[in-house]
């Protein structure tokens, strides 16, 4: 059945966003949840949002990829997806990279299972001393191309339920909408041709810096440092990015704020 014409056009934008395949959401169901994000704050609402609509998780995260060697955490909730996140980052393995190289969704639900200690033999271990049984990454496309995954964690084995798989691969078709709606022009990576980069991860960029700037630590740190004070202080990320960037807030080599 053909859509009426003003849907066929929203249909069709959004077919171009997020590089639609037959088995992603219907884009009406993309878009009507985007729309519901957006009023929740955006970006920085996605995680809570999709981690109170899932069963039995953990922790759910958002991490944009700018380029090669350039990821930044736009959005965490739970008590365990930090250490997940900073995790990936760190020792550059996990779900959440393989997601993107591979342009599928990575489901893993046992850590302890010998395929997953084979393909990531530091993080498994360190994910699970953390009590991390399971991980589900799902991609988020924008113009045909990976930009982000959105990370799923559990503290027990099993896989993810068909209800709870169609919502994150919902979800992770929203955060696209979004990205792109937060796009800043001109911004797009070399590594990503046709993908912007978003004001929140130009923000995060950016205020990563003036902390390496502030404690002469590297990228990877300065970058934990903020995220490890939003989580003392049980703020988003993205207000203690704005106050750093804002110098209400600095950071030095020994203190955490």
């Amino acid at each position: 059945m053909r859509l009426p014409s003003a849907d066929n056009d929203v249909a069709a934008a959004m077919a171009v966003v997020t590089g639609r395949c037959a088995d992603d959401p219907p884009p009406e169901r993309t878009g009507e949840l985007a729309s519901v994000l957006r009023a929740a704050g955006g970006v920085a609402a996605v995680c809570a949002h999709c981690r109170s609509s899932l069963d039995t998780i953990s922790g759910v995260g958002l991490t944009m990829f700018t380029g090669t060697a350039r990821r930044f955490v736009l959005s965490a909730d739970g008590p365990l997806i930090d250490h997940v996140e900073d995790l990936q980052i760190s020792l550059d393995q996990g779900p959440c990279l393989d997601s993107v190289h591979s342009r599928e969704p990575v489901l893993v639900e046992d850590l302890a299972a010998t395929e997953a200690t084979v393909r990531w033999p530091a993080f498994s271990t360190q994910a699970r001393q953390r009590g991390i049984a399971a991980m589900f990454a799902f991609p988020v496309f924008v113009g045909g191309t990976p930009v982000a995954v959105l990370d799923i964690c559990r503290t027990s084995r099993g896989p993810l339920s068909r209800s709870d798989h169609d919502r994150a691969t919902l979800y992770a078709a929203a955060v696209a909408v979004l990205l792109v709606e937060d796009a800043e022009p001109g911004a797009g990576s070399p590594d990503h041709a046709g993908a912007a980069v978003p004001a929140a991860a130009a923000r995060v960029q950016q205020a990563t810096g003036m902390v390496m700037g502030q404690t002469g630590a590297g990228a990877a740190a300065a970058l934990h440092r903020l995220r490890a004070y939003a989580f003392v202080q049980n703020r988003p990320v993205i207000s203690v990015v704005d106050d750093v960037l804002d110098g209400r807030l600095r950071f030095d080599a020994t203190s955490s704020g």
